[in-house]
């Protein structure tokens, strides 16, 4: 509309309306007709601004806060309509609304669109040329309704300057346009988010398929065996059948006990690919127990073989999480071996970090069973919680023996010497395997004959035969030593556990091995050596003084011998044979004096021994003889080798 019209209302002189400020028109805007009309507000062709202006840099949210604005300034400039023109009242009235309505669809358009998943309003993000015609189409209202400067000047003026711009029809076709855009944002939102659920609903669908997955994973049968089946096993009927029996009855857990070398590894394999075998479908899994960084590697690999969820996770605790699924009621029968699991304070000491003791984490369940092999008594006792599911492994029989070394040697061995051999090596099964593969390794020069020749030569020849080691790929990696070495690791464990009974132990050696008697086992407690003096407590030798409950000042008291007495026998390192005696392996001897040489002072226990006897040895009269015939091997083995001793009268 021209302003000049203005001057014509009222009547009023043009001379009170010269000083009127020019009409500011809109920069961003001018129309082509002063009129205004549908085609105006439905078509921009001939609105000078630009579009990319107004979307280039901005994303659906910030264009729908342009809008929103300018639904405001509509909506307000209506109402103030509505108050002045009384005549177009419910046209007013519905433009308002349909504004309004606008506004708030858009108001809600703009939360999801500044959402966490605005991004994926792929859809909405298309909307360039309806949210550009909206814009125009508004800016043409809010410039069509807007009091121009010669109409505020007549309002000031107390003149009636504000007329409904537009006619019923063209409120009709500017609340089509309106609506128009109301819909088409409407229904992007619709398509985005119907898009959004479906792709929430496959996700969805993919987690389940992969936890379906992960839980045909872990359901399913494993065979988590590091060792293949020995062919020279020899089986031993009555181990087997106590095996057997605890497996099929209602224990759960079940254990081995024996020294190194005696079997029970070997045991626990062999059954362990029978129950597979049996049972297909029993998942079997082997556990390191010798540390606690074996034990924690042999769950985290279980962890992966079952495929567990969360395995991953760098906060979640892999051995609760495989205890857990090894307990829950829909898993699948289980067999799972706990080998070497020989040092109670692995299994029961207080993890920093979880808090429970490693025992914890073995399971507990009608579903499974655990095997546990272990050299120490009292660990296998805690484990187990029952001594009479624990069985004691022992040397084997002769002809056991005899069998397993023509099995492993590759030349034939006449039956004397044979036998002779493997009774020289006491049955052992290690120490036959042993000698087997020196001498196969060294044959033709070395034959069984030639080996018992030198076994029987000196000690120190024996030593350095007991030491060879062939390598047994049926053994634990780190079991796969040679006999003298794989019970040291047992002397060293006793001497950090307990040292009185290292002392005990040490004493014991230096007696002939059968008929010890247990009255001269005393003064073994506080024992020093010479070069020890002074510097107690260097950690380098095995000779130790007291355990932490006695001193050197702590006199040999009955209760004190009887605990270190069960310390030896739960190691299986010595055997009561009547009441006040005791026999220990010639081998076991031979290793611990070997032991002592190494790291210690034999000497001062010969000396000790020499004392005791010398103090307890009658004085060979007539009715003495027969505690002397029961004195006379142990004395005779000492004087045999005639040690340099000081101190001692001759």
């Amino acid at each position: 509309m021209d302003r000049r019209l203005m001057y014509k209302m009222r009547g009023r002189p043009k001379s009170q309306l010269q000083n009127l400020p020019p009409i500011n028109h809109r920069r961003h805007l001018r129309l082509r007709k002063h009129h205004f009309n549908s085609e105006n507000i439905i078509s921009t062709q001939e609105c000078h601004f630009d579009s990319e202006d107004i979307m280039e840099g901005l994303g659906v949210a910030a264009s729908l806060l342009t809008i929103i604005e300018l639904s405001a300034k509509v909506a307000t400039l209506c109402a103030q309509y509505a108050k002045d023109v009384a005549s177009a009242r419910d046209d007013i009235q519905r433009l308002q609304n349909q504004v309004s309505q606008l506004e708030f669809v858009l108001r809600r358009a703009k939360c999801l669109a500044e959402g966490p998943r605005g991004k994926l309003l792929v859809v909405s993000q298309w909307l360039t040329s309806t949210i550009v015609e909206c814009v125009g189409d508004l800016r043409k209202l809010e410039d069509k309704l807007s009091p121009k400067p010669a109409r505020q000047a007549m309002r000031r003026l107390g003149l009636r300057a504000l007329k409904w711009p537009f006619m019923s029809q063209e409120v009709n076709q500017l609340l089509s346009s309106l609506e128009r855009y109301e819909k088409a944002v409407l229904l992007g939102l619709q398509v985005d988010q119907t898009a959004m659920i479906v792709d929430i609903h496959e996700g969805v669908r993919n987690l389940s398929i992969q936890a379906t997955e992960d839980a045909s994973i872990s359901r399913k049968p494993h065979y988590m065996l590091p060792f293949t089946p020995d062919p020279d096993f020899i089986h031993r009927s009555t181990l087997w059948d106590w095996i057997r029996d605890q497996y099929t009855q209602s224990a759960r857990r079940m254990a081995l006990v024996g020294m190194g070398g005696f079997g029970k590894s070997q045991l626990a394999i062999q059954f362990a690919h029978q129950v597979h075998s049996d049972s297909p479908d029993t998942s079997i899994f082997w556990v390191h127990g010798n540390s606690k960084e074996t034990f924690e590697e042999s769950y985290r690999a279980l962890a992966d073989v079952l495929a567990l969820p969360r395995r991953h996770e760098p906060k979640v605790n892999v051995l609760a999480l495989v205890r857990d699924w090894l307990q829950s009621s829909d898993v699948s029968a289980w067999f799972m071996v706990v080998d070497n699991a020989d040092d109670v304070t692995v299994f029961f000491a207080k993890d920093d970090h979880a808090h429970e003791p490693l025992a914890s984490y073995l399971p507990k369940t009608a579903k499974g069973k655990i095997l546990i092999t272990s050299r120490s008594l009292d660990a296998a006792e805690k484990l187990t919680g029952s001594e009479r599911t624990i069985l004691r492994i022992p040397i084997m029989e002769e002809e056991q023996a005899l069998h397993l070394l023509r099995k492993k040697l590759d030349q034939e061995a006449d039956e004397a010497t044979a036998r002779s051999l493997v009774c020289a090596l006491e049955h052992i099964p290690l120490a036959v395997n042993q000698a087997a593969a020196y001498i196969n390794r060294r044959s033709p020069l070395v034959t069984p004959k030639s080996y018992l020749a030198d076994f029987r030569r000196s000690e120190k020849r024996r030593d350095g035969l007991l030491r060879s080691d062939g390598g047994d790929l049926g053994r634990p990696d780190d079991a796969s030593n040679p006999i003298v070495l794989t019970w040291q690791v047992t002397f060293e464990q006793i001497r950090r556990e307990k040292p009185r009974a290292a002392n005990l132990l040490s004493l014991m050696s230096c007696f002939q091995a059968q008929n010890i008697p247990e009255n001269l086992l005393h003064g073994y407690e506080d024992v020093a050596s010479e070069e020890e003096v002074g510097s107690k407590g260097s950690g380098k030798s095995p000779d130790t003084y007291t355990d932490t409950d006695a001193n050197t000042d702590e006199v040999d008291t009955q209760e004190n011998f009887e605990n270190d007495i069960d310390v030896l026998r739960g190691y299986s390192l010595i055997t009561p044979t009547a009441p006040g005696l005791y026999e220990m392996h010639s081998l076991v001897q031979f290793c611990t004096r070997s032991w002592i040489s190494e790291f210690g002072d034999r000497r001062r226990w010969a000396r000790l021994f020499i004392q005791v006897t010398a103090e307890h040895f009658p004085s060979g009269e007539f009715e003495t003889w027969k505690e002397c015939q029961r004195l006379l091997p142990h004395v005779e083995a000492v004087v045999a080798s005639k040690p340099k001793l000081e101190g001692v009268a001759n």
